[in-house]
């Protein structure tokens, strides 16, 4: 379950990402990958104790309003509705479009992009707003298409690879090793980690939580590591470190199968981004519903309406759509990239993590007796290591591009003058 949860397409445009982060070092870029890998871990064992604990629905906002009150879940809820959610979205779409550019055989400017992605992103709103059923359906469909060309991409690059040197620095490039460069790289690992809350908190369905919960989020994150280091390393004996960071995965795709098995492999990521587009949009468009219903949103009323015809919640899914659309337009209409649409609000989440994690020590002092089926193992340590490396992301984000930060951290205060007491 954790690996269908957490494993998406991130690692298919996020290894040249990384690479470029790192300087053109593949020594610094593995290690990034093993510490946003690590990190993950710590966090699902700290944030595991807090799901069992508190089997409410809601996830961080839940956890986050029950440990410092609603404002504070007010403002994580607003945080996801702002900005994490939308930014995701717009992500996929973005690279639902270029993907499917390759598959083509077209060229993946940005009006070729746009063309593509617009489109892909009207779709799955309109198709979970008005068609939930085949929403839902599609998303099944193409739950375990995203491994093909995973599988292929590995198992080719690390038997046919044909750079002896994968490790080596790219000719003429100075790059030393430094904890700066590995935190840097950080960030856009940490993209492809996203969605190990919705994997690790899931305590209150499994027999025995104690015992198994945390061999289940170890296991499964580890074999996310193992998985996402082979693939890089199967990349890099395909493509020298200079070569992958300008090509990418499409460069050592046709260098590996040619350029008619390419097409079939970026066929089947173009589905999997398309899936996993849909099936963030599927989750996106409860989230404002959700939080008014509680009467944690702005106009409560008015977000809290479900569509009789199409027994969906059509104002809450148009909220996500605009938002979402703005920021999907935004790279095609100022040049930006939509890299920092995957950046910024993974690190901001993070420091939201970082203060959950802070908040399981303060509520094991304040609520000692409260049943808590699961603990996380080596309390305090686990749940310390796992806030310093949430802040370690932020602090790294806000180094390498301080004014998107600034910018994201101005709209989520923005949403302060609508909160209400309830």
């Amino acid at each position: 379950m954790v690996i269908g949860i957490v494993v998406g397409i991130g690692i298919f445009f996020k290894a040249e990402a990384i690479l470029k982060a790192s300087s053109l070092n593949p020594t610094v870029a593995i290690l990034a990958w093993i510490l946003g890998g690590t990190i993950t871990i710590l966090a699902g064992l700290t944030a595991a104790e807090l799901a069992s604990a508190i089997p409410e629905t809601g996830g961080l906002v839940a956890y986050i309003r029950r440990i410092y009150g609603d404002f504070a879940g007010f403002m994580t809820g607003w945080m996801h509705v702002v900005l994490y959610l939308p930014g995701l979205v717009a992500v996929l779409a973005y690279y639902t479009g270029f993907f499917a550019t390759i598959f083509l055989g077209i060229e993946n400017n940005p009006i070729n992009i746009a063309m593509i992605s617009i489109p892909a992103f009207i779709s799955v709103f309109v198709i979970n707003l008005f068609m939930a059923k085949s929403g839902g359906r599609l998303q099944t469909l193409v739950t375990a298409i995203k491994i093909v060309p995973l599988a292929g991409l590995l198992i080719f690059g690390l038997l046919n690879g044909t750079n002896a040197t994968p490790f080596s620095v790219a000719e003429g490039v100075s790059a030393p090793f430094s904890i700066g460069l590995v935190l840097a790289a950080l960030v856009p690992v940490m993209f492809a980690y996203d969605g190990w809350m919705l994997a690790c908190t899931i305590g209150g369905e499994v027999k025995n939580p104690t015992k198994n919960l945390p061999r289940a989020i170890i296991f499964g994150l580890g074999l996310i590591i193992i998985l996402y280091i082979g693939l890089n390393i199967a990349l890099l004996k395909t493509l020298p470190a200079n070569l992958l960071a300008e090509q990418g995965t499409v460069g050592a795709a046709n260098l590996l199968f040619g350029p008619i098995a390419t097409k079939a492999i970026f066929g089947g990521i173009v589905i999997s981004a398309y899936g996993t587009l849909n099936g963030l949009a599927l989750a996106a468009i409860r989230f404002p519903y959700t939080l008014a219903i509680e009467g944690h949103f702005p106009m409560k009323k008015y977000f809290s309406e479900v569509n009789v015809k199409f027994n969906t919640p059509l104002k809450s899914g148009f909220l996500i759509m605009v938002i979402s659309g703005l920021y999907l337009l935004a790279p095609f209409m100022t040049g930006m990239s939509i890299d920092i649409f995957a950046d910024i609000p993974v690190a901001i989440i993070w420091a939201f993590y970082s203060v959950l994690f802070i908040g399981l020590i303060i509520l094991r002092k304040r609520e000692p007796n409260l049943v808590r089926p699961y603990k996380v193992p080596l309390y305090p340590i686990i749940p310390v290591l796992a806030a310093i490396g949430g802040i370690g992301i932020a602090i790294s984000a806000t180094v390498n591009r301080p004014y998107y930060m600034l910018y994201s951290i101005i709209i989520i205060l923005m949403g302060i003058p609508f909160y209400k007491k309830k």
